[in-house]
């Protein structure tokens, strides 16, 4: 179903936020995609100026409207203090030629009113279709239906396919996942062409290893800038769990050094395109990524303890799974170092299917590349996840700015 289809009007209308007495209430779809929790918001029924959109996103999810608020426990919001609960989705309408919509990830966190639009995330995205589909914005196809979704933070399209076995909106409960208890509609995404996603590069120092700080890292950008470091370089086993490696702030701290560095080297830059400064890379919450990596234990090919990188994953997020995944086969990177059981990939076009152990449990991968005279070509990389809707509703913004109100009255 497009924009211009005859249900359209009645979606945007549905969608549309309402003021009643003063208050101004808000349609939202809270979700959870994968392991990662946040809302889902239909972008046409919102004002064009990012700023008041923040303002609706921050009242949501119980962050302050400016400023930052330490110990924030978001109480009066959706959000749930870690960065995977802090995440908001607006969908939109693509041209469908090259995608049938886009989505926008704007990232919070728990203590600041500071947005970041700059980065994408594989768990989360996989509510787009359960949201696409309840909310009529998309025709179900008996057996599987598929979606193309454009990401505007990383310009990268992924594909994503449901099963849809009678022609409706019902997806079977039928897929588990680590880190998520339970059986739920399973989702298969398929990012394409992910290399260079926030870089343009595969390696975008240059280098398959570079030394900072006297410790061996790989800079890789696959569906997501990331810095990979072989946990014993940093004194650590990378068996550690959440906990014991969230305590250690000597540990964080040489991180935060590491990828602070790393990040000017590999010439990161903001959403207006402005090279980020030292200070914004120690601060942010989202790029680089962090991977510390160890041998398998468990049955797959490597031991993953993921960063994001303020603070310690309780898994490992599909993008940075599938930016690990590639790093396992690339000859001289430091994930190719401790990874077992795999091959390296050559001139022929292959799939090979990565397992990374994390402390939930196993995160699998495929990708499909071939090596070529100047890197990868990489036409996917492809993860399954769950979804879920928790709560379908209007959220009710009791205090909202006179600009704010005013555009909806």
């Amino acid at each position: 179903m497009t924009a211009g289809s005859p249900d359209a009007a009645a979606i945007a209308a549905a969608s549309l936020p309402f003021e009643r007495d003063g208050v101004l209430h808000v349609p939202v779809h809270h979700m959870r995609g994968g392991t990662s929790t946040g809302i889902v918001l239909y972008r046409p029924s919102l004002p064009k100026a990012p700023r008041l959109i923040e303002e609706i996103v921050r009242h949501i999810m119980g962050v302050p409207q400016s400023g930052t608020r330490p110990g924030n426990r978001q109480t009066t919001g959706l959000g749930r203090g870690l960065t995977t609960s802090n995440k908001v989705f607006l969908i939109d309408h693509a041209d469908g030629v090259d995608a049938d919509f886009t989505s926008t990830l704007l990232q919070l966190a728990a203590d600041t009113a500071e947005i970041d639009w700059s980065v994408n995330c594989g768990n989360m995205s996989a509510a787009i279709p359960m949201y696409l589909l309840d909310r009529g914005l998309l025709a179900a196809t008996p057996g599987t239906t598929t979606v193309r979704v454009r990401n505007t933070n990383t310009d990268v399209v992924a594909d994503f396919r449901v099963r849809t076995p009678d022609g409706t909106s019902r997806i079977p409960a039928d897929t588990e996942i680590p880190g998520v208890a339970g059986a739920f509609p399973g989702v298969e995404l398929s990012l394409r062409h992910p290399i260079g996603a926030k870089t343009g590069a595969l390696l975008p120092t240059g280098a398959v290893r570079d030394t900072i700080d006297g410790v061996d890292v790989s800079c890789i950008d696959v569906a997501v800038p990331m810095i990979i470091i072989r946990a014993a370089d940093l004194g650590v086993t990378g068996f550690e769990n959440v906990a014991e490696l969230e305590a250690d702030t000597a540990l964080k701290e040489r991180l935060r050094g590491i990828w602070t560095q790393a990040g000017l080297l590999m010439g990161l830059r903001t959403k207006d395109g402005t090279p980020m400064t030292a200070e914004q890379l120690a601060r942010s919450e989202t790029i680089p990524k962090v991977c510390l990596v160890a041998p398998p234990a468990a049955g797959g090919n490597i031991t993953a303890r993921y960063f994001t990188p303020q603070t310690v994953h309780t898994s490992l997020a599909v993008t940075g799974g599938c930016c690990l995944a590639t790093a396992c086969l690339i000859p001289g990177t430091t994930a190719h170092d401790v990874a077992t059981g795999l091959d390296a990939l050559t001139a022929t076009m292959s799939e090979p299917l990565v397992g990374m152990e994390h402390p939930a449990g196993l995160l699998r991968a495929r990708v499909r590349a071939a090596t070529v005279e100047d890197g990868l070509d990489m036409p996917w990389a492809a993860y399954e996840r769950s979804a879920q809707i928790l709560l379908a509703g209007a959220f009710p913004i009791h205090d909202p700015s006179a600009e704010l109100l005013s555009h909806f009255t």
